[in-house]
């Protein structure tokens, strides 16, 4: 009678155990539903923060591109849009860097205001391209930052906002 009884008892535990198709079905739909509210959030955020990482690592190579000229004790040129579109060159080095491996679309613009085509450090550490700005957008020119370069070789991170018409 006690093995009938214990037989029962583990019929009883596996059909309770797990769960039902309407409870994985729910949990499925409050799953979507999660996702169709947070895509076009993260969508966005990425385009922005594609931008941002773009203009941070163009602005740590020009001072890269700015150490290596002292160092070498030669010019180094920064040369956009070279050897193909929405890429950059560094001279001394030969290294390449595509903005495309960014999200969100990064290109090089002329908007608001013009791009250098070629940024130059002396090897004083001097920048010779007066006046030196590089500018970069994301896919829907939403986001445009400007990397200013001053002839004594400071290097400024800006972004622009359209709504002012101006560099914040």
């Amino acid at each position: 009678m006690s093995q009938s009884i214990k037989n029962q008892n583990k019929r009883r535990k596996s059909n309770t155990s797990g769960f039902s198709l309407i409870e994985l079905i729910v949990a499925i739909v409050i799953a979507a539903i999660v996702m169709a509210i947070a895509t076009p959030t993260t969508i966005a955020w990425l385009r922005e923060r594609g931008v941002r990482n773009a203009a941070d690592q163009l602005a740590m190579d020009l001072q890269r591109a700015k150490l290596m000229a002292i160092k070498e004790n030669a010019n180094c040129t920064i040369t956009i849009n070279a050897p193909a579109a929405n890429q950059y060159t560094i001279s001394l080095n030969n290294e390449v860097v595509d903005l495309g491996r960014y999200p969100g679309g990064v290109t090089f613009t002329n908007t608001p205001e013009v791009s250098s085509a070629a940024i130059t450090f002396t090897p004083q550490g001097l920048c010779s391209t007066v006046p030196a700005a590089i500018l970069l957008t994301n896919q829907n020119g939403v986001l445009t930052f400007r990397l200013r370069i001053s002839a004594a070789g400071g290097i400024s991170e800006k972004l622009y906002n359209p709504g002012t018409g101006k560099w914040m």
